[in-house]
């Protein structure tokens, strides 16, 4: 996979085009930083620090240069070709040179024969588009005989050679270029399908690391902020344990943060065992060579607008770029051309047959022989011969029912991903909102607790526990709102342009 290369200056102008108000929603690696990032992976995973940190185009990377499942592809990308080869060179002409020596040597009593035999041959064969074929064939000889006894000997030398050549051209069935062609026209369909395919797989492999690496990433950020709240709960407890002793605050009070905080520490263990997983599934989809803790540090930023194009042009872009509909548009291509082999099987067979044979030889004169031939041949009684056109054309409605339907799924699929996109940049909004309250909630109830008013140590707790909940609950907000724009560029099928070259 060298040949894959990380996004270049390209991508954030074809982002910028396609997404002009996510600039600051998402971290694009520009030229400069991937080119000098390819040696600095090197360093990093040549480094003897169980710890791995990756920038999110580094987990890309690695994913492209390690993935088996895009190595598995790419072979199949091989055997494609090939096949698509094999496929179009079926006009080209086949020659196959022969090249033979015969000794025999016969013996009866006091007479011996002996006979050298040199021969020198080729074969040329081409099929021509229009459904005919040629074939010619030359074959030269050399004999040398010798036959002896015992009071005589005599050597003879004779020389052949043959020419003959074949021509075969139907004239009704199976005649014609467009006919003829139509396996080059299915392998030219199955070739982009393949192309889409592979693309597709290294999209789907693009997306899950990024997918990935925000999952590991939010797992880290939720522990810190457990981390963070549990820090700041084990301080309050040692002031309450201070007030306590001082006879400010009843017992009651100390035993409340103290089963907060035992909680806590069970939130921790939770958090800390979702952090190992996701680090688990990072490793597994980018194959990591290596036994090391992946830690991921680009933080997110929540977006500040959404500006999608409108809603055709991102409907053009899925349609040339999705495989299930240009599986429908294929399947529609080939029932067209079923109906016009159908059409065919129904025509009379009359076929054209024309040869010549030279023959020449040193010791006789030569021969020349001039044929043709006209065959007609007709089939009857064959139901499913006659029935095939009908077939055909059942076929090509069903695809068309096919294609329109599967445009009508698209479609919907389409506007699913562009609402869920804007209904998580709302998230996004009402979470930092929710956030800042919970923030200047703890604050007032600290202040009004200070000053003796009319609030509890068990009122402090739920706010501290509201915090965290609207901490994370933005934190998902804003990973979830970069995922659905992940999801929506792969369904568009503008991942691969971003990130391979």
């Amino acid at each position: 996979m060298n040949r894959f290369l990380l996004p270049i200056s390209s991508l954030s102008l074809l982002l910028i085009f396609l997404f002009p108000g996510l600039g600051k929603s998402q971290t694009i690696p520009n030229q400069t930083n991937l080119q000098k990032s390819n040696f600095d992976r090197q360093l990093i995973l040549n480094n003897s620090s169980h710890e791995l940190f990756l920038r999110l185009d580094d987990a890309v990377y690695l994913a492209l240069q390690n993935n088996r499942d895009l190595k598995i592809a790419d072979l199949q990308r091989i055997l494609d070709q090939k096949q698509l080869a094999e496929t179009e060179s079926q006009f080209s002409p086949t020659f196959n040179p022969q090249l033979s020596l015969n000794f025999n040597n016969n013996q009866a009593g006091n007479n011996t024969n002996n006979d050298i035999t040199t021969a020198l041959g080729a074969n040329f064969n081409l099929k021509i588009p229009t459904g005919g074929n040629l074939s010619l064939t030359w074959q030269g000889q050399n004999l040398l005989s010798r036959t002896s006894s015992l009071d005589t000997s005599s050597d003879t030398n004779t020389l052949s050679q043959s020419v003959n050549l074949n021509f075969s051209q139907p004239l009704l069935k199976d005649f014609g270029r467009e006919l003829n062609t139509l396996s080059i026209k299915r392998a030219s369909l199955t070739e982009n399908a393949n192309i889409l395919n592979l693309k597709n797989t290294i999209s789907q492999t693009i997306t899950n690391t990024i997918l990935s690496y925000r999952n590991l990433l939010l797992a880290q950020e939720r522990l810190k902020i457990e981390q963070l709240s549990f820090t700041n709960a084990k301080k309050d407890l040692e002031r309450l344990q201070a007030l306590f002793e001082f006879g400010r605050i009843p017992k009651n009070d100390l035993v409340e943060r103290q089963a907060d905080i035992a909680q806590q520490e069970v939130n921790l263990l939770n958090t800390q065992s979702s952090l190992e997983q996701a680090i688990s599934e990072l490793t597994k989809t980018i194959d990591l060579p290596i036994t090391k803790k992946l830690i991921a540090i680009e933080t997110p930023e929540p977006p500040k607008s959404l500006n999608l194009p409108a809603f055709t042009e991102m409907l053009e872009l899925a349609k040339a770029n999705n495989t299930g509909y240009l599986a429908a548009v294929n399947a529609v291509e080939n029932a067209k051309f079923g109906i016009t082999e159908a059409k065919n099987q129904q025509q009379l067979d009359l076929k054209l047959n024309v040869s010549y044979g030279f023959n020449s030889a040193s010791n006789t004169q030569d021969t020349n022989n001039l044929s043709s031939s006209l065959i007609l041949n007709r089939e009857f009684g064959n139901l499913s011969q006659n029935n095939i056109l009908v077939k055909s054309e059942i076929s090509l409605q069903n695809a068309n029912y096919t294609l329109a339907k599967t445009q009508d799924n698209l479609n919907e699929e389409l506007k699913n991903k562009i609402r869920n996109v804007k209904d998580t940049f709302k998230q996004v909004e009402l979470a930092q909102q929710a956030r800042k309250l919970a923030e200047a909630k703890i604050i007032n109830a600290k202040e009004r607790m200070r000053l003796s008013s009319n609030i509890s140590m068990t009122d402090i707790i739920n706010f501290e526990k509201s915090l965290v909940d609207a901490q994370n609950q933005e934190l998902n907000a804003i990973i979830n709102h970069l995922n659905s724009i992940t999801q929506l560029e792969q369904f568009l099928g503008i991942t691969l342009g971003k990130w391979v070259k």
